[in-house]
């Protein structure tokens, strides 16, 4: 036996080799593995499930509590490489530029996410997802490849229909806050969300503080780089715009927004014999959109908040 050939995984059979192919298939074509679709659809037609699930003991009794009933622990996942031909890289210079083509594989990722995380839903016969968790970061040794990952449990309405119809449908929400829309009459539309990324490239000033680090001078005081910080509100602006969009095409009249965060990446480049400093800024946006007054309050009606202070023993 090769000396190298000792751990080497078994040859895939023919059989295994057509199934490996038909789940790259599927997923090219954003879909999910087969054997995942039919264990969910076998989910999906039993009388009683046996379910798993990743909430907590607390969001379980209220999911519960608030007519929802768990069915399922299901996912949605994407990888997504930043092409080269993509990286545009002119936008480097001339101050502040937006990124589209490094926000999209941002975007790309998290659309094909929740995108899967709803095919599997519908296969368990659910109603809508509660208890998002979301694994977003970038990939493969690169900032700009993504690795976008969500988990969530499948859960059908059992409490009285809403008025006109409707779903619970996607959301970014834990257990307890649809519980609380849910009790303020208020009906889930969908999930919105963005990631805008902008260049920011610093004047002939700001460069020279840069680059005065460690001396005597404009190196040597507090100095506030307001190139960056107008990258930052430019970068909110850009992805709070799009969310906004997506709400008002879901028919909302109110948004819930779970998550949002910002990176700054510091680069450089030599080029008239001194260094030039530029940065890129990105905003990653995510949220449910949601509807008030779409249903009466279930369970019932948010009591008043009530003050209370432990003062111990």
């Amino acid at each position: 036996m090769p000396l190298f050939g000792r751990n080497r995984p078994p040859e895939l059979t023919e059989e295994q080799r057509e199934a490996a192919e038909v789940d790259l298939d599927r997923i090219r074509r954003g879909g999910i593995p087969l054997g995942a679709e039919e264990r969910l659809k076998r989910i999906g037609t039993a009388g009683t499930p046996f379910f798993t699930s990743d909430l907590t003991t607390k969001e379980y009794a209220l999911a519960q509590a608030s007519g929802l009933q768990p069915v399922a622990q299901i996912m949605g996942s994407s990888v997504v490489q930043h092409g080269w031909s993509n990286y545009g890289w002119s936008t480097y210079y001339g101050g502040l530029q937006e990124m589209p083509s490094f926000a999209e594989p941002w975007n790309l990722a998290r659309e094909r996410a929740f995108d899967r995380l709803a095919q599997e839903a519908q296969f368990a016969d659910a109603d809508g997802v509660v208890g998002i968790d979301v694994n977003a970061k970038g990939a493969l040794g690169e900032p700009n490849n993504v690795e976008y990952v969500v988990f969530g449990t499948a859960v059908r309405e059992t409490a009285p229909p809403l008025r006109g119809g409707g779903r619970i449908g996607m959301c970014a929400l834990s257990g307890q806050d649809v519980d609380k829309l849910r009790r303020i009459g208020a009906e889930v539309l969908g999930v919105i969300g963005h990631t805008s990324v902008v260049s920011v490239a610093l004047d002939p000033r700001s460069n020279y503080i840069m680059n005065s680090r460690g001396f005597w001078g404009a190196g040597a005081t507090n100095v506030e780089i307001t190139e960056i910080t107008r990258g930052v509100y430019a970068a909110r602006q850009l992805a709070m715009e799009d969310v906004h969009r997506q709400a008002r095409a879901a028919g909302a009249n109110d948004m819930v927004i779970s998550t949002l965060t910002h990176s700054i990446h510091h680069h450089e480049y030599e080029g008239g014999g001194i260094t030039h400093h530029f940065f890129i800024v990105s905003m990653h946006v995510l949220g449910t959109a949601i509807r008030l007054g779409a249903r009466d309050p279930h369970p019932a009606p948010m009591a008043a908040p009530i003050m209370s202070i432990n003062l111990g023993r």
